[in-house]
């Protein structure tokens, strides 16, 4: 197992007791229990997949030895295994015993972030600013793509906003800031913090890529785009920059203008794989399923993104009904951001074929070749069980899941979710207002709890100020404007509600939005335009019962 390496130190430490001399970190007699024989208890409990366990044992062992090498294995054994409170823990045990450890303070300092303690993940990612780099720039380069997966975006963002205040002077910190406000749905401080980066480097074209990407995103689309087309207008400008504008002109809607920018770099004598990808992601999108396929063949005959073209032929074969092709794409799907999707949806396939048992089937073979996504695994699972009916089986799935992955706030919410469409709404409450003690100020609690009050008609000041404390942290999230719209409304302010909810529609695709809106417009008097609202919904969704009880309701 992944000790394995350390059988020589455990071998050490025997011969050690053997011979009367002390081995490190415990005296003999003391009652407590060498490091090897909790290192044999770490490894017991892998074998036996009982995961908090195994990290305890690992780091109870670091704990009981001086030896940095068992406290740098216990913390990346809990950390490969999802097990962030271990992780931490065996992180600070490997710091006590090496305080310059750069791995040691960046395990610290991820671990710290993915729990809510955003005060412990800052200190540990300022020293490293200070320390482990050639300059604090070179450090913000390098420490967002570290981050930026870790932790809720909210949070995230903040730990960015407290590095660059000890850095102020620094582009690439309000960079980073801006990047990681834009992913949290905060684009005034995007827009300013992308500013910033560009008035400290003028001419460093990510910051002002950055820039085009804010004001795009805050409304303001011409001129970002008119931004974006400086900088391919530009002497000397890259490959990377011309396809970042095409991505750009694509999701403002401008489809034709990104396929004249791509093209070139789709065929000739050199092809540019994100070129053609692009390319049959239009194709896909405007119901071309031809022309996508062929996309996706040329994109898998280049050598690169075979993963992501793989998955893109299997979902072609899905749309045109043809499950077993897709299988054999999808099934090919082993690793990159498409895997997840793809073994998702074999399950599923599977699942309507053979019976819920035969997809779950699959997804736990997956699992067990892929470790290091044991959290997503079970979600997966559990959205296999709910989708085909089986909210119980959802709901244990769940359990057994976050008996082996306590940490993880993905399950939890997931859980949450599970309780209410099983139409337990105190179980919902009870675990999220757990969840909020355990993390405080985190928005993405904050609004789940507001709503779900908010949706029951209950404690509906308290619902407002927490999601009002949420829509502080990420202004522009759909979801939580639309929280907000539906608590005004049951507080009776309809008309205050109307607003929140058109601007949530307008940023976000989700049916629930336009339940909401149309609920607001009825109440209003403006019938017509609710049962628009619905109908235009409904279209998009059409297997949405929700939208159709509602339009049922609706009738004369």
């Amino acid at each position: 197992m992944q000790l394995k390496f350390l059988s020589a130190v455990a071998i050490l430490a025997a011969l050690a007791a053997c011979s009367g001399l002390p081995a490190g970190g415990g005296a003999a007699g003391d009652g407590r229990r060498p490091p090897e024989a909790l290192l044999a208890d770490g490894d017991a409990a892998l074998e036996r997949n009982e995961l908090p366990e195994a990290a305890r044992a690992y780091r109870q062992a670091a704990e009981a030895s001086d030896d940095e090498a068992i406290a740098e294995q216990a913390t990346r054994t809990a950390f490969d295994h999802s097990q962030m409170r271990e992780t931490s823990l065996a992180a600070e045990r490997w710091l006590a015993l090496n305080p310059t450890s750069e791995q040691a303070r960046r395990y610290a300092g991820i671990a710290a972030l993915e729990l809510h303690r955003i005060d412990v993940s800052e200190e540990h990612f300022g020293e490293l600013l200070g320390s482990a780099y050639l300059s604090p720039a070179a450090g913000f380069l390098a420490l967002l793509p570290v981050v930026a997966d870790h932790g809720t975006a909210p949070n995230v963002t903040e730990l960015m906003r407290r590095l660059v205040a000890r850095y102020p002077g620094v582009a690439e910190g309000h960079h980073a800031l801006a990047s990681a406000a834009l992913r949290s749905d905060n684009y005034a401080l995007a827009l300013a913090s992308a500013r910033q980066a560009t008035e400290l480097a003028k001419y460093w074209v990510p910051a002002r890529m950055l820039l085009a990407r804010a004001l795009i995103a805050s409304g303001e689309e011409q001129q970002g785009l008119d931004a974006a087309r400086e900088l391919v207008m530009a002497p000397g400008s890259d490959v990377s920059t011309h396809l970042e504008y095409a991505l750009l002109l694509a999701a403002t809607g401008r489809d034709e203008e990104a396929r004249a920018v791509l093209t070139p770099y789709a065929s000739g004598q050199t092809v540019i794989p994100g070129a053609v990808r692009s390319l049959g992601v239009l194709d896909l999108e405007r119901g071309d399923l031809d022309a996508a396929a062929r996309r996706f063949e040329d994109l898998l005959s280049t050598g690169a993104q075979s993963y992501e073209a793989l998955y893109f032929l299997g979902a072609i074969a899905d749309r045109r009904g043809d499950k077993e092709r897709a299988l054999r794409f999808y099934s090919r799907v082993a690793g990159g951001d498409f895997a997840l999707p793809a073994q998702g949806r074999v399950a599923r396939i599977k699942a309507e074929q053979g019976g819920l048992d035969a997809g779950l089937r699959h997804l736990e073979e997956f699992a067990r070749g892929h470790p290091q996504l044991g959290p997503e695994m079970v979600g997966t699972r559990a959205a296999l069980a709910t989708a085909l009916g089986d909210a119980p089986r959802a709901l244990a799935i769940l359990d057994a899941g976050l008996a082996q992955y306590p940490d993880s706030l993905d399950l939890r919410m997931s859980r949450v979710f599970a309780y209410e469409r099983s139409g337990d709404g105190d179980a919902a409450i009870r675990d999220l207002r757990q969840l909020l003690r355990e993390r405080p100020g985190d928005a993405t609690v904050q609004n789940a709890l507001g709503y779900t009050l908010a949706d029951r008609d209950r404690s509906l000041d308290e619902a407002y100020a927490l999601i009002a404390a949420a829509l502080e942290q990420t202004p522009d999230n759909a979801a939580v404007i639309d929280s907000m719209g539906w608590v005004l409304f049951r507080q009776g302010r309809a008309s205050d509600a109307l607003a929140f909810l058109q601007r949530a529609n307008a940023l976000g695709d989700d049916p629930e939005i336009d339940l909401h809106l149309g609920e607001v417009q009825w109440a209003l008097g403006e019938r017509d335009a609710a049962i628009a609202t619905w109908r235009q919904a409904l279209e998009a969704n059409p297997d949405d019962a929700r939208l159709k009880e509602r339009l049922e309701r609706a009738r004369p």
